[in-house]
């Protein structure tokens, strides 16, 4: 909140010129184009300065403005920038509530636009913006070529987010070791990359859980090691954060990498058979791994936990807990192929549930309310309703967020918790 104040006393600062007077008919018009304060008060210097709005932009580090009005305390604005060319034809943002994206408007005759979105205070997501460039072919009159630039990608995080302490390195926290290791895989018919977490201090005499993290090289990271709306979790300082407050006890962790074709490996069964008979069993020959199938857990996001949920009812008897985040449930694992956002088929997972006996598998499913429609929010509601009619023991949650590991880094360690917490 702070910042958001700071922000907004620097943009009202911006009195180098006094306006022009302005008809009230000017002014209407001028505030409903411009709707909020900060918009205003730039046209209106712009009046008198062209340079102001290009000013005022330079000094965002973030290229938005998030303002709390005390009418609506539940609700945010935010108010995007860019700064686009002689070429452009128009700007849009994409990420958050608005699902078609956003069109952004230009202050004056600039080269800086804006576009204002209103999103609840505990919403946060990535959001990217993109350029649309129109320009004349030499040498004709009506012949134009037609381009794309990315311009940015940034997160808006509202003031009253829900966002987990767990991700932070702190201090006097001890951090466990990682380890790389290469294994020979007969069903995927290769050698395959893992990394393993042993926690601090960490003791053989012990039976430790098992997380096996799908999507593995991106959970492997430190805390500070990209900026926020890059791909990446730091599964390694929320584990250190859980088993030091003893949220979680001592808990060891398999990092699988992707290799080759992802989209492809994640739903084929040779990658289920690869995660149940040969990476848990190599992790139960080289540590100790508790016997209770409960305390063996397996996490992923996406497609990845599409995976989780797969494998587990593929290998009940070996899998005990699924941890999914953001679950792709729609694949058909078939030629008839879903296009996510109006999936035509249903997906062979939910079925798969509902028509197998009840297995002794609990759940954590968790997916933001800006996740792709009913492709991902929808088939994530149904799979929680069949399993629960089903019997299974399952913990279901629901943020206003988007597909990314914005969300997923703060939702992980709820998930960890509902699943091996120290009861």
């Amino acid at each position: 909140m702070k910042q958001i104040v700071i922000l907004f006393f620097l943009a009202l600062s911006f009195t180098y010129f006094s306006a022009k007077a302005a008809t009230p008919e000017q002014i209407k018009i001028a505030k409903t184009e411009y709707p909020t304060q900060i918009l205003y008060k730039l046209w209106q210097d712009h009046q008198n300065d062209p340079n102001a709005a290009l000013r005022f932009y330079n000094t965002l580090d973030q290229k938005h403005l998030i303002e709390v009005s005390s009418d609506a305390p539940n609700t945010a604005t935010v108010t995007y920038f860019a700064k686009g060319s002689e070429d452009t034809d128009y700007i849009m943002q994409s990420g958050g509530p608005d699902f078609y994206g956003l069109r952004f408007k230009q202050i004056g005759n600039t080269d800086i636009y804006f576009c204002v979105q209103k999103i609840p205070t505990d919403a946060f997501f990535t959001y990217g913006v993109n350029e649309f460039k129109r320009k004349k072919v030499e040498g004709t009159e009506q012949l134009y070529q037609t381009d794309m630039a990315h311009i940015y990608d940034g997160t808006v995080i509202g003031p009253q987010a829900p966002l987990s302490n767990y991700i932070v390195n702190h201090k006097n926290v001890a951090k466990g070791i990682i380890k790389e290791v290469i294994i020979e895989s007969e069903y995927m018919d290769e050698k395959r990359k893992l990394e393993v977490y042993l926690p601090a201090n960490y003791n053989p005499a012990h039976a430790h859980n098992l997380v096996i993290q799908l999507d593995g090289q991106n959970f492997s990271a430190d805390a500070e090691q990209a900026p926020a709306w890059r791909g990446w979790t730091p599964l390694p300082t929320i584990l250190d954060n859980l088993i030091n407050e003893d949220k979680i006890t001592p808990t060891i962790a398999v990092f699988v990498h992707n290799q080759g074709n992802r989209s492809k490996d994640l739903i084929d069964d040779r990658m289920a058979d690869f995660i149940a008979l040969e990476v848990l069993p190599w992790a139960k020959s080289n540590f100790n791994v508790s016997s209770d199938n409960k305390h063996i857990v397996l996490s992923g996001p996406s497609r990845a936990g599409f995976t989780a949920a797969y494998t587990a009812l593929r290998h009940s008897e070996l899998i005990g807990s699924v941890l999914s985040q953001s679950g792709s449930f729609y694949y058909t694992k078939s030629d008839k192929s879903n296009w996510p956002i109006y999936p035509e088929f249903e997906g062979v997972l939910i079925p798969g549930y509902k028509d197998a006996p009840t297995q002794n598998i609990q759940f954590y499913l968790d997916v933001g309310l800006y996740d792709l429609g009913l492709a991902a929010v929808g088939t994530n509601r149904r799979l929680k309703d069949i399993l629960q009619l089903k019997g299974y023991k399952v913990e279901y949650y629901e943020y206003k967020g988007g597909h990314s590991h914005l969300a997923w880094r703060h939702t992980l360690a709820k998930g960890l918790i509902t699943l091996i917490g120290n009861k």
